[in-house]
């Protein structure tokens, strides 16, 4: 039976540029153009294949490969970020992420609005698979393109399609892989890989990139640091070998991770080898982590970095602009009536160690960093690794433009929450103000047309510290889709599974151990402590933990991570907490003269756990719609 897989994704004509217009338009001999046409010439060509980068218009959403962004995947009219949808950050707003994606309970509609509506997920994802085909199909017909050229097309094609592929399992589990232009006599109705076996098809297009970028010596566009023309290249936003074999050790690592796993300690030994064979070839390329003091060019400051493997960017924004609505809360983004704003849980927060390198995570493990001096509840964000100040707005913390510091504490003298006084990025301290980042928990805790926080904490990340008020200026915002860091994560946590801390994967000869300490040097934090390098089982937990802190808040990854290694059931029921901060009288006790108290949050704010959570169904009304097709688990 030729059923359609879905009428709205494949219903998408393959495009072409019209010759009397900018229109793209279907393939039509009476267009007065040919395959020939098309795909005879470089240029037609290339302009063919460059629709799979199609961006997003305001809040309209075309079907290119950037509606995988995770980033833009988070600035949605719904006004939440993908990782409210976790333990480690509440919703400013009481929306659609607590009332569904949070305690498994999504209606159709939203179900929709994620799949084929406003955010269109799945059409996006198979019209770039189509476009990939197309390409690979007729590139024997490009006549007058070099083989750079040629290899350069390849090279985009097979990274395109592994990567909507890749996109498409995160988020709904195993596909069909599509890897030829489907035509009317083909069937349609294409049954569903295991989500292993899809990411195993998707790291061997991933190879093949690597392969064809490497003969058209593109492992990266730009030139090397310190040569002239470094991250300028005129397609930097495109990518490269480099970032091809990054991809692909990420596939495996997913794909050898509990949710996926179907050849045991080979599927992890494989997905080692692969991301030492990144590590490498990433390196000899000339791509380095980024020294501390330019840790935030990664995702602001400037359009790419020398860090950044495949790098979104998307332009300069003011976060006055309700694209942020997701991220940034009330007081962050005045002006704004609908905001709403991802707020770390305390849970999330004790993620971030001292700087000694001692675990925050449990009760015991605070009592034994007491014990030691090294960490004090009633001042708890001294002397801890310095990514917590980069990536988390708490209680002190001090941006550019505050006057002082940020405040959340309620002051019982005057039965208010405290102001934060802010000067405008332009210099103009007048045309800025003073906001309230602390509330009341309960006082509102479903409220659902403000951007309140109730966990005494909002997200730093990608915030550059100013209110966005009138007349301030915008600036860069970027996506790392992949980038060094993540290269020394993968292999850290394939390598220990495989063969344990002081393993090696490949040719490479880092060991597990040696890699998370790379990552964690970069930011002035010590080596692993010994007592958690003993053997896989106790590493693992650093290995978890070290990921969840240098790549907080990005990427969607602790949104898949958490799934992908089964630990959802656990991480998603635990008791959710923010702290509390009172003012009070300077005190031995009090050193701050401020009293911390770690409380729940608000009970509708908290998580559940259903085994559906794992992946997100497909609309009932397209899934009914094929035989083979098999639907997801529904929320419902």
């Amino acid at each position: 039976m030729r059923r359609k897989i879905f009428t709205y994704i494949l219903t998408l004509s393959v495009l072409i540029p019209s010759v009397s217009s900018c229109d793209w338009l279907d393939v039509d001999p009476e267009l007065g153009m040919t395959e020939t046409d098309v795909f005879g010439t470089y240029k037609n060509f290339k302009a063919f294949f460059d629709t799979v980068y199609d961006d997003e218009v305001g809040t309209t959403y075309k079907s290119g490969l950037w509606t995988g962004s995770p980033m833009r995947l988070d600035m949605n009219a719904k006004r939440w970020a993908w990782i409210s949808a976790t333990d480690a950050c509440d919703n400013g707003r009481y929306v659609t992420v607590n009332k569904q994606v949070k305690v498994g309970t999504l209606d159709e509609d939203l179900v929709n609005y994620f799949t084929f509506g406003a955010v269109p997920i799945v059409p996006s994802m198979f019209r770039v698979i189509r476009v990939a085909n197309q390409t690979i199909a007729n590139i024997d017909k490009l006549r007058n393109a070099t083989p750079e050229q040629v290899n350069d097309l390849l090279g985009q094609a097979y990274f395109v399609r592994a990567f909507a592929h890749m996109t498409l399992v995160r988020y709904y589990g195993g596909m069909p892989y599509v890897d030829k232009a489907l035509s009317g006599e083909d069937n349609w109705d294409l049954a569903r890989l295991p989500a292993g076996e899809t990411l195993r098809r998707c790291a061997e297009d991933f190879q093949k990139s690597y392969e064809y970028f490497a003969e058209a010596s593109l492992v990266r566009r730009d030139p090397a640091p310190g040569e002239p023309g470094h991250l300028q290249a005129p397609e930097m936003g495109k990518p490269n070998g480099a970032a091809a074999l990054g991809m692909k050790g990420r596939c495996l690592l997913w794909a050898a991770s509990p949710l996926n796993n179907t050849g045991g300690a080979q599927d992890w030994a494989d997905a080692a080898e692969a991301c030492a064979q990144a590590i490498m070839v990433a390196e000899g390329a000339g791509f380095a982590m980024l020294p501390l003091s330019q840790y935030r060019d990664n995702f602001f400051n400037t359009n790419y970095t020398n860090e950044g493997l495949w790098i979104y960017y998307l332009g300069k924004e003011n976060n006055k602009s309700s694209q942020w609505s997701g991220i940034y809360t009330l007081a962050m983004s005045p002006n704004q009536s609908y905001q709403s704003g991802a707020c770390p849980t305390q849970n999330f927060v004790d993620k971030f160690e001292t700087k000694w390198g001692d675990p925050l995570n449990t009760d015991a493990d605070r009592a034994a960093a007491v014990n030691k001096g090294h960490y004090n509840e009633q001042n708890p964000y001294a002397n801890r690794d310095p990514r917590l100040d980069l990536d988390v707005v708490h209680e002190g913390t001090v941006t550019p433009y505050t006057v002082g510091a940020i405040h959340f504490y309620y002051d019982p003298s005057t039965k208010a929450f405290a102001k934060s006084e802010f000067t405008s990025p332009k210099g103009n301290q007048t045309a800025a103000g003073d906001k309230a980042f602390g509330h009341d928990w309960y006082a509102s805790p479903t409220e659902s047309s403000k951007g309140y926080c109730y966990t005494g904490y909002t997200m730093n990340k990608f915030w550059r510290g100013d209110l966005g008020i009138t007349g301030s200026t915008s600036y860069m915002h970027a996506d790392p889709m992949i980038r060094m860091a993540e290269l020394y994560l993968n292999y850290a946590e394939a390598v220990n599974e495989a063969f344990g801390p002081s393993g090696t994967g490949g040719n490479c000869t880092l060991t597990a151990i040696d890699a998370i300490n790379k990552v964690r040097s970069r930011v002035g934090m010590p080596g692993v402590l010994s007592e958690y390098t003993r053997d896989k089982e106790t590493f693992r937990d650093r290995v978890w933990n070290e990921r969840n802190v240098e790549l907080a808040f990005e990427g969607h990854h602790y949104y898949y991570d958490i799934r992908r290694w089964k630990i959802a059931p656990m991480t998603m029921t635990q008791t959710l907490y923010g702290m509390y901060t009172e003012k009070t009288n300077v005190s031995e006790e009090y050193p701050l003269g401020i009293r911390f108290e770690r409380r729940p949050i608000p009970p509708a704010r908290q998580g559940k756990w259903r085994d559906c959570m794992y992946f997100w169904p497909w609309p009932v009304s397209e899934a009914n719609k094929m035989i083979n097709f098999k639907n997801n688990e529904p929320w419902l």
